[in-house]
C-alpha cells in the first residue's frame, strides 16, 4: 500500500511533468538575477581595488586575486543558469535505495541547479548516481559512490526529455525509445549540434570510456564519424568534476591536425562547463618534443616535397636515417646523431 502511495507521488503524467519544469524554471530565473547581482558587485569590488593597488600592498593583492577567482567562477555558474534556462535538465530516474529503504526521483541535466545547498532541482550529468540514467536498464542495479563503494538500488523509471527553449515538447520511457532513436532525432535537426547534444544520448559504451578512472592510459580507436573526438571531451569534463583536487583544465592537451580543427573540436568544451583547456597543433607539438619554442615566423610547415623529388623516393626514404637527417636540419640546425631515439 505505502509503495502504491509512492508511486502516485511520482509525478509521471504530462501535467505532472510541465508543473516541474515549470518550477525548476522558476528556480533558474531567481539564480539567474542573483547571479548577476553577484557578478556586478565583484566587479566593482575589483575596479575599485585595481584603482587603490600599489606595487607594495600585498594584503590587497591577495584579495583581488581571490575576488578575481571568485569572480570568474560566478560569471561561469551565470552563464551555466542561463543556457539551463533554454533547456534545464534531459533525464529523470526513479530508484529505491535498498539500504536507506528511500525512495529518490532525480531529473538529470548538463549542470546542478539548486534551490539551495541542500535542495536539488537537477542532478548534474557527471555525478556518480546519473551513471545510473547511461548505465543501466530497469531493475536492481548498483552504482560507485565517491568511497568506491556500490551503492545498491532497484531502478524504477528511466525517461528522457524533448525540452525546447523552456516548453516540454515530449519525453519517452526507456521501455518506448532508445537512446538510438533520440540520438537519430538529433541528428536529423542539427549536425552543427550535435557535440552540444550528445550528453543526453550518451551511449552506454561511450559512457563506460568517460567514466573510466583517470589513473590508466586509454586508447580508442573507431572509424570516422564513431564518436571518438566526442567521447574524449565529454571524459575531459568528468574527470575535472569528479577529480577536481587531483585535475586541473590546464593539465590537459588537446592537439590535432589544424587551427581549424581545434577551433571546431574545443568549441563544445564551455557548454560541458570546462575552460582553460590548452591545445596544439601536431606541429606545435613536435616543436615542443624537440625543445623549442614554437614561432610562426621561424618555423614553417615541413613538406616531404621540399627534400625528395618523386613520390619512390619519398616512400624509400621516410623513417630512414636520411630522413631524420633531413628533419633534423630543416629548420637550420645541425644535424648530431637520430633525435627520435
Amino acid at each position: 500500500m505505502q509503495k502504491e502511495t509512492e508511486k502516485k507521488q511520482d509525478r509521471l503524467s504530462r501535467q505532472d511533468e510541465e508543473a516541474w519544469l515549470a518550477e525548476t524554471l522558476s528556480v533558474v530565473c531567481d539564480n539567474v538575477a542573483n547571479y548577476r547581482k553577484e557578478v556586478s558587485r565583484m566587479q566593482a569590488d575589483i575596479d575599485e581595488m585595481l584603482a587603490h593597488y600599489h606595487d607594495n600592498d600585498t594584503e590587497v593583492l591577495t584579495i583581488l586575486n581571490n575576488t578575481v577567482t571568485l569572480h570568474e567562477h560566478m560569471k561561469r555558474a551565470l552563464l551555466r543558469n542561463e543556457k539551463a534556462m533554454h533547456k534545464p535538465y534531459f533525464g529523470r530516474i526513479i530508484f529505491q535505495d535498498e539500504k536507506l529503504h528511500k525512495r529518490e526521483s532525480l531529473y538529470i541535466g548538463k549542470g546542478g541547479i539548486s534551490r539551495d545547498k541542500t535542495h536539488w532541482m537537477v542532478v548534474d550529468w557527471r555525478a556518480p548516481v546519473a551513471n545510473v540514467y547511461y548505465e543501466n536498464g530497469l531493475g536492481p542495479c548498483s552504482y560507485a559512490a565517491p568511497n568506491d563503494t556500490r551503492i545498491r538500488i532497484d531502478l524504477e523509471l528511466k525517461r528522457t526529455y524533448e525540452i525546447e527553449d523552456g516548453r516540454l515538447l515530449d519525453y519517452f520511457d526507456t521501455e518506448v525509445v532508445a537512446n538510438d532513436d533520440l540520438l537519430t532525432k538529433y541528428l536529423a535537426k542539427n549536425k552543427q549540434a550535435v557535440l552540444g547534444e550528445i550528453i543526453a544520448t550518451i551511449q552506454k559504451e561511450q559512457n563506460e570510456i568517460i567514466r573510466k578512472s583517470p589513473y590508466h592510459n586509454i586508447i580508442v580507436q573507431g572509424v570516422a564519424g564513431s564518436g571518438k573526438t566526442t567521447v574524449a571531451m565529454h571524459r575531459i569534463s568528468f574527470i575535472l568534476y569528479n577529480y577536481p583536487e587531483r585535475f586541473r583544465p590546464d593539465d590537459f592537451y588537446i592537439v590535432g591536425s589544424n587551427r581549424i580543427l581545434l577551433d571546431y573540436i574545443t568549441g563544445v568544451l564551455p557548454d560541458l562547463d570546462v575552460y582553460g583547456v590548452r591545445q596544439m597543433t601536431m606541429e606545435q607539438l613536435f616543436a615542443r618534443l624537440l625543445y623549442e619554442d614554437w614561432d610562426e615566423k621561424n618555423i614553417r610547415s615541413f613538406r616531404q616535397t621540399d627534400w625528395a623529388p618523386g613520390a619512390a623516393a619519398r616512400e624509400r626514404s621516410a623513417g630512414s636515417a636520411i630522413w631524420n637527417h633531413t628533419v633534423w636540419n630543416w629548420n637550420g640546425k645541425p644535424f648530431r646523431g637520430n633525435p627520435f631515439t
